[in-house]
């Protein structure tokens, strides 16, 4: 791995010599492989994880694998069942659970592709509600894409900036901003990041990093969680800016209680409580966080202004509307997917998993010579994974196109989850 000079000089400083030589051998390292369950879908009950070489201690269902299986080619994956998601990432759960013991309303600010959504919802108390938002239009479908999967009634995908949400005079009990950023955790990744590091786009980010949770600061409600999290690993965007953070917006850090063996590092500048995974140390990719309480105090209130919610550009919240074709309602694929979806209201058609990939792709999907005419739920191993219409002589495919897989390789099939129970047809 060719590390830029600048980056090389200036890491080995901040952290010293024999911890840079360390993070250059993980660096140098295979990434590992995790994945994390839906556990509003799955979980050790239910499924088995033939694949899955130990659990990663600071999430309930996430689990590292001992290889990396083609995911796009396992129907249980697009059904929702479970997140890839580097384990790393996955210590929010680990934040919320120490931090929030009733229901809140809280906003993950920067959320694409919604590993961090997910992780936040598994782990807030009943009755939250989440905002899961993403400013940029392409990345918001992407972000959707994942919260429908998921299937939680209670999360709210938008896309808007920081200021839109200003706009609304909404207010959050926990905001999470993952903000962007150098990207110096995500190096042996993505050898992008690599040519993309300069000084000064580190500036650009510290910079920008501010202006963000600038933006978003008074719509976090007094005495309410900033969450603040980057994948990199320099001081100026990490420890420079919590603090600057805690000085000039008014807030003070929160400890969070961490034991010694997941190797996680403290602050390499300053002495404020900060969490830092750096490879060759801990097992995942790069990432900071820092948890900070707002000055002030206030009754739980969060997202109390219903009105605010029609500034925003709003993709789903739950169930979307059957679409009216003709004299004909189809239903959402997100009234497959959500938990909190009747599906016994259509016929179940249960398919192979060579029958589930091909629905995937978007093509036309036979079905056995008794199906009843009209709508019908494709299910693999008992779980939705979308609607079919059969028209007598052929079916129409109403997985959504934008959501297809677009790859012709047929693979093997992977053995990533198997369904303990049996599937439930009819």
């Amino acid at each position: 791995m060719n590390l830029p000079e600048e980056f090389t000089a200036y890491t080995r400083s901040l952290i010293g010599d024999e911890r840079y030589q360390r993070l250059v051998e993980g660096l140098a390292a295979e990434p590992p492989v995790s994945i994390r369950l839906n556990l509003f879908k799955a979980d050790s009950d239910t499924v088995e994880i033939p694949l899955a070489d130990e659990p990663v201690p600071w999430c309930k269902g996430g689990y590292y694998l001992k290889q990396r299986p083609e995911f796009t080619f396992d129907p249980l994956f697009h059904a929702g069942l479970y997140y890839v998601q580097e384990a790393s990432s996955m210590f929010l759960h680990h934040v919320l659970r120490q931090t929030v013991d009733r229901p809140v309303v809280m906003l993950d600010l920067c959320a694409a592709p919604g590993g961090k959504s997910t992780v936040a919802r598994a782990a807030l108390p009943e009755g939250s509600v989440l905002f899961s938002n993403e400013p940029m239009r392409q990345r918001a479908q992407i972000l959707n894409e994942n919260i429908l999967k998921f299937g939680h009634p209670d999360v709210v995908a938008t896309n808007n900036y920081a200021r839109d949400y200003r706009r609304t005079g909404l207010l959050f009990d926990v905001v999470l901003a993952d903000v962007p950023c150098s990207g110096e955790g995500m190096f042996r990744k993505d050898e992008g990041a690599i040519a993309e590091w300069s000084p000064q786009n580190v500036d650009r980010c510290r910079r920008l990093q501010r202006e963000i949770v600038a933006d978003i600061w008074p719509q976090l409600r007094p005495g309410g969680i900033l969450i603040y999290s980057t994948c990199t690993f320099n001081a100026h965007e990490n420890e420079e800016n919590a603090a600057w953070i805690a000085r000039e917006l008014g807030a003070e850090f929160i400890e969070i209680d961490t034991p010694e063996e997941w190797n996680i590092t403290g602050p390499l500048v300053g002495k404020d409580p900060v969490y830092r995974f750096l490879p060759g140390y801990s097992r995942g990719e790069g990432l900071f966080m820092a948890v900070l309480r707002k000055a002030g105090d206030s009754p739980l209130e969060g997202g109390k202004n219903k009105q605010g919610l029609k500034m925003l550009n709003i993709l789903s919240h739950g169930i979307k509307p059957d679409e009216t074709k003709g004299k004909n309602l189809i239903p959402d694929i997100s009234k497959a997917l959500s938990i909190q979806a009747d599906k016994e209201a259509y016929p179940h058609v249960e398919v192979s998993w060579e029958q589930a990939i091909s629905y995937l792709r978007h093509e036309a999907v036979s079905l056995p010579a008794d199906t009843p005419r009209g709508v019908v739920l494709l299910t693999y191993q008992g779980q939705p994974i979308g609607f079919e219409k059969n028209i007598g002589n052929r079916a129409n495919n109403l997985y959504p196109q934008e959501w297809r897989i677009k790859s012709t390789h047929v693979p093997e099939k992977p053995e990533i989850l198997i369904m303990k129970q049996k599937p439930n047809t009819q």
